[in-house]
């Protein structure tokens, strides 16, 4: 998919490009749609922020296992003691997940910087779904769309909406899909792994 940086007077996507492209709302017969997702109704992040709709623009999910099982997990640990056991198995999954996120969502998955067997993409992608990061699909869209838009409005987590934002806001908050900038996934829509694991860890 061509794309430059923008000089004086030209725009960063040619518009006879983008026309000459299909839609990017997902089509109907796509395996991996959400049902519930209605492109017409106005998104909570089209309405400003209050103290009375608040709540509406967390998503609470993600701040559950981002806050919630975290703060749990230290509060229990005042009364559990730890066993080495316990130990070992926190720093494997710690790396693990890490391994996950760098070498599959990131390098593998978001750009396509080498090659895997089916064997290693399983692995890599249950290693990220243990991260807590979504799934490879959403995950790497969002990163293709961050590099391709960099502090951009476009930009999934600009950092002109913020460093708190670029680094966890854009994971606690909710986000218009409509908004984050096009970007071709179309080999991972083709890859069954990823597919699987979308449909499994969204």
């Amino acid at each position: 998919m061509p794309s430059h940086q923008p000089a004086a007077g030209e725009l960063a996507v040619d518009p006879q490009y983008l026309s000459s492209q299909p839609s990017s709302m997902a089509s109907k017969s796509e395996p991996n749609r959400n049902p519930k997702y209605n492109p017409s109704a106005p998104h909570i992040t089209d309405l400003p922020i209050t103290w009375e709709n608040w709540y509406q623009h967390v998503n609470w999910l993600n701040c559950t296992f981002i806050f919630g099982i975290p703060i749990i997990g230290c509060i229990a640990a005042i009364w559990t003691p730890l066993q080495f056991k316990t130990a070992v198995w926190a720093v494997l999954y710690y790396f693990c997940t890490g391994f996950g996120i760098t070498a599959g969502y990131h390098r593998l998955w978001a750009h396509k910087s080498y090659s895997a067997a089916w064997p290693l993409e399983i692995f890599l992608a249950l290693c990220g779904a243990g991260s807590v990061e979504g799934s490879i699909r959403w995950w790497s869209r969002d990163h293709r769309a961050h590099h391709r838009y960099t502090d951009t409005t476009k930009d999934p987590y600009s950092v002109r909406k913020g460093l708190l934002y670029s680094h966890i806001g854009w994971m606690v908050m909710k986000q218009n899909p409509k908004r984050i900038g096009r970007t071709d996934i179309s080999d991972l829509n083709e890859n069954a792994i990823v597919v699987w694991q979308h449909k499994n860890c969204e």
